[in-house]
């Protein structure tokens, strides 16, 4: 056995350590804070009663739980514990891990977690078991209900699927429930790990290897001409990731941009003029009567004058963004797919049902999936304008960019209809003055 790697989580030790057969295992020792478990166990409402004024700060629980056990407690260990004990119990290690990108439960069992250092070490790595264990079907629907009451929600076999987020102050991650009855009478819980997104900027994704500095350039005087980009990729490629880095670095925060989601994952910077319109759900999880198109059509009333961003387009609002590029707005969105040529179908097929004229609207089509390039990473692996023939009534993709090439922001600009000969002559004329 061998330990690729170790690392603290409040006061927790993480190790990661990979077996005799190849498979990698997460875990978590607690053994510092074993001695103080059963002490603050038993004691967390008598410990909150004594903090005075609903102040839940650290140092605020660490005091009153000092004045009600004594002085013999390291504080630190304190403070992990209860804050342990009132949040997510024996899930806050993986929950706190910003290593972590996703958890999964399936039926009792182990805890499994998806590491990002252990799936750029080894592209073969997915998933992999934890020491954390749930232990019966009375647990897992126990951290089931958990999860949802401090998110405000209702799990009930009314509603056996059930899809949210988690208070902002844990984190905002998305959470999917589904209960026995409807996954194979074992029960499911995952956990989508949020991922800061303050300080997000495209140069970031190019130090990772997302992408190449060049495309970085191309998006952003894509952007500048308020042009239109569609995002596509699997799950968990990146695509969330790499609109908001858009957002963030290229997109000014005196522009007003409207934000339309069905959960909530890009956040308006502070100070900026940009609104997030979401989708509603009730507390039993069901949709109410807006969805999306209904949010996109009133953002369209409002006072947007440069961006619609829907993040992530499923049917009909597709049309919305169109009739935004229509009234001179760039639109940004993401769709889940393999690549430009499945997205070009489904975009022309039912429910979306756009015509070949509409898809040539959008600037660019940026596929992004996982690659082995010295281990598994997400990237851009091509840029495709999908190009209007009036000829036939069709639209064809004109691929700019494919993974691996070495290319110039001036290559990108020859290859590319939407910028054109003329276009292209006077950014070079400009970029030399």
């Amino acid at each position: 056995m061998e330990v690729v790697t170790k690392y603290n989580v409040g006061v927790a030790e993480i190790r990661i350590v990979k077996l005799g057969n190849g498979e990698y295992q997460y875990v978590v020792n607690e053994d510092l804070i074993n001695s103080y478990r059963g002490v603050v166990e038993g004691r967390i409402e008598e410990i909150l009663h004594a903090v005075p004024d609903n102040d839940v700060s650290s140092l605020a629980i660490v005091k009153a739980a000092r004045e009600i056990l004594g002085d013999n407690y390291d504080p630190a260990v304190l403070a992990y514990l209860v804050r342990r004990e009132m949040k997510y119990k024996k899930l806050q290690p993986v929950i706190d891990d910003p290593f972590v990108e996703d958890i999964s439960i399936v039926g009792p069992g182990t805890v499994w977690v998806r590491h990002s250092y252990v799936m750029a070490r080894d592209p073969r790595a997915d998933y992999m078991q934890s020491n954390i264990v749930i232990e019966s079907m009375e647990e897992l629907l126990y951290y089931m209900n958990l999860l949802a009451e401090k998110s405000g929600k209702v799990l009930t076999k009314a509603t056996p699927v059930l899809d949210f987020n988690l208070p902002e102050e844990d984190g905002g991650h998305r959470v999917h429930i589904a209960l026995p009855e409807v996954a194979g009478e074992s029960g499911e819980l995952v956990i989508r790990k949020k991922k800061p997104q303050s300080n997000l900027k495209i140069k970031d994704l190019v130090k990772w290897g997302m992408l190449v500095k060049p495309i970085a350039e191309f998006i952003r005087m894509v952007v500048e001409r308020r042009g239109s980009l569609i995002i596509v990729g699997p799950p968990g490629s990146g695509k969330t990731t790499l609109l908001r880095a858009i957002l963030y670095d290229t997109i000014p925060k005196n522009w007003k941009v409207a934000i339309i989601e069905d959960t909530p994952e890009i956040d308006p910077p502070l100070g900026s003029s940009w609104v997030r319109y979401v989708v509603p759900v009730s507390p039993w999880g069901g949709r109410e009567v807006l969805d999306q198109m209904a949010l996109a059509k009133a953002a369209l009333r409002s006072s947007i004058s440069r961006f619609i961003v829907i993040g992530e387009t499923r049917g009909v609002e597709a049309r919305v963004l169109v009739q935004a590029m229509n009234m001179g707005l760039g639109g940004l969105t993401t769709f889940h797919g393999g690549s430009a040529e499945e997205a070009l179908v489904r975009l022309t097929s039912p429910p979306i049902s756009l015509t070949p004229s509409q898809v040539s609207m959008f600037w660019a089509i940026i596929t992004v999936n996982y690659v082995v390039d010295g281990g598994l990473k997400r990237a851009v692996v091509s840029i495709d304008e999908p190009v209007y023939s009036r000829d036939d009534d069709t639209v064809y993709l004109n691929n700019i960019y494919s993974y691996g090439e070495e290319v110039t922001v001036d290559d990108l600009l020859r290859r590319s209809r939407k910028f054109g000969r003329v276009k292209y002559a006077l950014e070079v004329a400009g970029r030399v003055a």
